[in-house]
């Protein structure tokens, strides 16, 4: 049997298969598992949070999360994590305090970074998209802590927070990260107007915060969100073609586990699947560091167990679409709270469902910044900075 260390050593010459790399460590990990518990590296306190949520799921489906955690053979935890994600914030010029802010009943945690919160102006809430956490945000923080008071979070189930167990209905499981958003809004004691901006799947998972607790959200801003469009009917042929190739690498293998199951099934090699996937992400924040520690938390926020992937999953319909997609029910949110879209113009989500949003609804606004991609923030941090110093609502 080939071992995964001389299929690697192969694979460098033939880079372009890299999901049928990954499709072939997922299977040797299956093949040559032992199914030793002992052999888990999870922290001792998210296994045991993960167990204790076992009847709020099926076990069908539980299964599945239970099977991830066998292939993982990673070096990874929540102190490798933390201390990548200090790395990323020790460039920072600024001042920032991190805490957890505890929510159901206690049983879960959600990581809080924020600064300036002295401030008088109207707070900023940052929510990050799928696979991300706090740092990712660092080209942009130190701007926008000059002015107000800014909380970055880990939404649950991604990087630095707990892992809950989400509901296998897409409704259902939107409705636990909503509420659980709730929560550490109580938690945190934001009992004042603030702004909330969510990129990606954080802006699906911000508008829904907003339909369902609009008391204290002052203005919506939705960067590149996901999820808004219909999946179209030649969505595997035209459409296809806009989904970035990392994305579409994602083989049906993978499906049956998890969006980045291979990360974990490559143990120890997963930084190098990284690497060759999101490279691109390293040219990005090439102006804070000339180093790969943007690679390294980000292999660390998702070789974890993957609850919130599992979660985003269930609510997406083959990643790239919402089974529930949020134009449809946008525009029931109160027509006083504006609606900010900005999208970058190579963006693969286009603007087509932002376009239908404003038509539905008034006080609704659209931007684009030119050869700026799905990740404006970091694609465009300057331009994307004075966006938001333009549009962004003072007191």
């Amino acid at each position: 049997m080939t071992t995964t260390n001389e299929f690697l050593q192969n694979s460098d010459n033939d880079l372009t298969s890299a999901s049928d790399a990954i499709d072939q460590m997922i299977s040797m990990s299956i093949a040559d598992h032992n199914p030793d518990p002992n052999r888990q590296n999870s922290d001792g306190t998210i296994s045991e949070q993960t167990n204790d949520t076992r009847s709020n799921c099926s076990p069908s489906r539980f299964r599945s999360i239970e099977y991830i955690k066998r292939l993982s053979w990673t070096n990874t935890g929540p102190e490798q994590l933390a201390r990548a994600e200090m790395k990323i914030f020790e460039t920072l010029k600024s001042q920032y305090q991190g805490r957890s802010i505890p929510v159901c009943n206690n049983t879960q945690k959600i990581w809080t970074v924020y600064s300036n919160l002295t401030s008088t102006n109207y707070p900023i809430v940052l929510v990050h998209g799928f696979g991300g956490g706090v740092g990712l945000w660092s080209l942009n923080l130190d701007q926008l802590c000059v002015d107000r008071p800014v909380y970055a979070l880990d939404l649950p189930g991604f990087a630095h927070s707990t892992r809950p167990v989400f509901s296998p209905d897409p409704l259902e499981a939107e409705k636990q990260f909503v509420d659980m958003l709730e929560e550490w809004r109580i938690g945190i004691e934001l009992n004042e107007s603030f702004i909330l901006l969510g990129h990606s799947f954080g802006g699906f998972i911000s508008s829904a915060y907003t339909i369902r607790y609009p008391k204290y959200v002052k203005q919506l801003v939705l960067v590149d969100p996901w999820g808004f469009g219909h999946k179209p009917t030649d969505w595997q042929t035209s459409r296809m073609q806009r989904i970035p190739p990392w994305l579409r690498s994602f083989s049906s293998v993978m499906m049956k586990f998890s969006p980045l199951a291979g990360l974990r099934a490559a143990g120890p090699f997963g930084l190098r699947i990284m690497k060759y996937f999101r490279a691109d992400l390293r040219n990005k924040f090439e102006k804070l560091f000339d180093d790969d520690r943007i690679l390294v938390y980000l292999y660390h926020c998702n070789a974890q167990i993957p609850t919130g992937e599992e979660g985003f999953r269930t609510i997406s319909d083959f990643l790239a679409w919402a089974k529930q997609p949020m134009m449809d029910r946008i525009d029931s949110i109160d027509e006083q709270i504006p609606i900010y879209f900005l999208h970058g113009d190579q963006s693969w989500i286009d603007i087509e469902s932002s376009v239908c949003v404003q038509s539905k609804r008034p006080n609704v606004f659209i931007d684009t910044i030119p050869q700026a991609g799905h990740h404006v923030y970091a694609d465009a941090p300057v331009e994307f900075d004075m966006y938001l110093k333009r549009v962004l609502i003072n007191k």
